[in-house]
């Protein structure tokens, strides 16, 4: 009985060893991929040069980076005097330790129990700063502290000592927004670095700690402290051998005396980050991708970006991206808060490539543009009015077989029944036409028919259909009949809305839109390439009657669209206006771009544009304009799973030769009416 016993203990002995044998090795293998990543990341960063954004005809449309005050100077170029300043107060023992420097981190860290949470120096090597200015991790966790020295220890396993030196006195922030020793030099001594003297290169170590705390050339009296810790770094490097005491003493009678500070001219390339909306997105896209990819913050995400000289493949077609700047800058889109003057109106359009999901140009806001701020046409959410129907109810309720184009829906004053007492009542904001097809419906935009379309079809279909449209911003609380007229509980923004649509013009594919297609290194490498999401939401025979349907409100007699027209180029359009005219939409798009574009104020009031929509006006001009030149081409009929049926307007029945205005209507294979009409 004893022998079994410890048969079973050993066994599961040697199990719990295996176990915890495999988990070392998961735990080094993730070591690994994490140091190798980091290492990869940091090589790239090292040269400190701005990253260029391509557009789609390879034309260098913006540098990144280049909003700092950046001059690399070689480490043969740097002062002797200047590098040994550096050393002597940050990281004395910085040639011989491998990244940490054990007896300063232990020294710190006893100054800082003793003090009660603070301490008069730092443990940081220099190797350390180089990590934490290039991640931009400075939170106080001590995972981030353990994160900081296995970063150190393993970039002094693949840079040598002089090129983390350089890399790290060109990449440290000296100023006003101004990096790096070179032109630290240009900046207070209107020097270059070559002629600065020693006193001048001990004050530009000390100030390391806390650059503005010692601006010369602020409002404040800043000489006592200069003048300390000047002499600070200067007793170190004597210390240290680094000056003799002859050196010292004219340095410190130069101090006395007072630094000769001359603010100078900095000679860098310094461009504007104003750049276009379109730009404003792939750089919130990017930061995401990259900081995904390479798991690792959005901050080191943003500064590797900045830093490392990529390659970014942008969709934008600047041509596109111009007209689009160029109507919305336009005066008459500029409508003053009747609440505030000083609030304008605002503006988003983004127009797509379906078949790539590509965006080639977006605007979101009306007029200049001045900062990197708020970018409506990607973060706006807004309730999307009748302009939601194609997506919420028709697209859904076709695919499903609950409706055909000819299908009749009494356009009447109803109460639907949503579960409260009084009911549900929604109206039109025309007339109410009777009894009248789907088509009709779409034509002029009457609201009754969609509900009762959304009542069969149930809301909860809807918003599955609409997440696969890639949908993001539906709630619980959307689950309602209002729905189909585009009353939502955070609203959609216009990227979503113009994704959606483009999945309708692109045969019922969805392509997930994206602003960039891939990104390379300063080396030429592809460090990472765009994952679009893609599905087959519905058929290419529902795309075509989607397509059909909606070009009613541009070719009907009554239709809401009409100025869209595009002559002898196909074009379907959905208008939308919420409730007091707080929101103007117009969604569309032709066999070759789809268009989304939004107008109305950030805090909800009511539009008056001279009783015209100024989306739409936006919309058809720009459209028409990037048409111009484009060959004449119409939605393609699916060669077979389409049949045709000459439908009497009145009845939605097959005509007969009594029916007046009979026209021809497109039907799912199987689904066209088989009774004719008996009026």
């Amino acid at each position: 009985m004893s022998t079994i016993k410890n048969k079973s203990n050993h066994i599961k002995l040697k199990f719990f060893l295996l176990i915890f044998l495999i988990l070392i090795i998961f735990l080094g293998i993730k070591l690994g991929i994490f140091i190798v990543n980091w290492q990869n990341l940091a090589k790239d960063m090292i040269a400190n040069t701005p990253s260029q954004i391509l557009d789609i005809d390879g034309n260098i449309i913006a540098q990144i980076g280049n909003s700092k005050n950046i001059k690399n100077i070689p480490l043969s170029a740097i002062p002797d005097n200047l590098k040994n300043a550096y050393i002597s107060i940050e990281d004395e023992r910085f040639y011989k330790h491998n990244g940490i420097d054990f007896p300063r981190t232990t020294a710190a860290i006893f100054s800082y129990i003793r003090n009660l949470g603070s301490s008069s120096f730092g443990g940081s090597s220099i190797t350390q700063q180089l990590v934490k200015n290039l991640t931009g991790d400075k939170s106080s966790k001590i995972t981030r502290k353990i994160s900081e020295w296995i970063k150190a220890i393993s970039l002094e396993n693949v840079l040598e000592k002089d090129e983390i030196l350089e890399a790290y006195l060109n990449i440290i922030y000296v100023g006003p927004n101004i990096y790096g020793v070179g032109l630290g030099a240009n900046y207070y001594f209107d020097k270059d670095i070559s002629e600065l003297d020693l006193a001048e290169c001990a004050f530009l170590a000390g100030i390391n700690n806390s650059p503005n705390s010692y601006n010369p050339f602020g409002d404040d009296d800043n000489s006592e402290k200069i003048k300390i810790r000047t002499t600070a770094v200067l007793d170190k490097m004597l210390e240290l051998n680094y000056i003799e005491k002859q050196e010292y003493d004219q340095a410190i009678l130069e101090l006395n005396s007072g630094l000769k500070f001359k603010n100078g001219k900095i000679e860098s390339e310094k461009n504007s980050n104003i750049y276009s909306y379109h730009t404003d997105a792939l750089l919130a896209q990017i930061i995401n991708d990259i900081a995904n990819d390479k798991k690792i913050s959005t901050t080191f995400a943003n500064n590797y970006i900045e830093m490392a000289g990529l390659k970014i493949y942008s969709t934008q077609d600047s041509e596109i991206q111009k007209t689009i700047e160029n109507e919305f800058s336009k005066s008459k889109y500029v409508l003053k808060s009747k609440n505030d003057p000083k609030v304008i109106a605002q503006g988003a359009m983004v127009i797509i490539d379906h078949t790539t999901g590509q965006v080639l140009g977006c605007v979101g806001g009306i007029g200049e543009k001045t900062s990197r701020g708020f970018n409506r046409a990607t973060q706006a959410l807004r309730q999307t009015g009748s302009s939601g129907k194609p997506i919420s109810v028709l697209l859904p309720a076709i695919d499903k077989k609950i409706i055909t184009p000819s299908s009749m829906f009494a356009d009447e004053p109803t109460t639907f029944n949503d579960g409260t007492e009084e009911g549900y009542s929604p109206i039109d904001y025309n007339k109410y036409k009777g009894t009248i097809t789907v088509r009709s419906a779409v034509e002029s935009s009457q609201n009754i028919p969609f509900v009762k379309i959304m009542e069969k079809l149930t809301p909860k279909t809807s918003i599955e259909y609409m997440k696969k449209l890639g949908i993001t911003t539906l709630t619980k609380t959307d689950e309602n009949l209002n729905l189909a007229l585009g009353g939502l509980d955070k609203g959609i923004s216009p990227l979503e809305m113009a994704g959606a649509y483009a999945s309708i013009a692109n045969n019922g594919n969805y392509i997930s839109p994206t602003f960039y297609t891939k990104i390379e290194n300063a080396r030429g490498e592809i460090i990472l390439k765009v994952k679009q999401k893609e599905r087959k939401v519905f058929s290419e025979q529902v795309a075509y009657i989607m397509q059909s349907l909606l070009t009613q409100p541009v070719n009907g007699v009554v239709g809401t669209a009409k100025y869209c027209k595009i002559s002898g180029i196909d074009v379907a359009a959905k208008t939308g206006t919420t409730n007091d005219d707080y929101d103007r939409w117009l969604c569309g798009f032709t066999p070759y771009y789809t268009a989304v574009t939004w107008f109305g104020f950030d805090i909800n009031e009511t539009i008056d544009f001279n009783n015209q929509n100024p989306a739409g006006q936006i919309w058809s001009n720009v459209m028409k304009n990037i048409h111009s030149n484009l060959e004449n081409m119409t939605f393609t009929v699916p060669k077979q799973g389409i049949e045709t049926a000459s439908i009497c307007p009145k009845t939605g029945m097959l005509s007969t030769s009594n029916c007046k205005n009979a026209y021809t209507e497109y039907f799912l294979e199987g689904t066209a009416p088989t009774l004719f009409c008996s009026d």
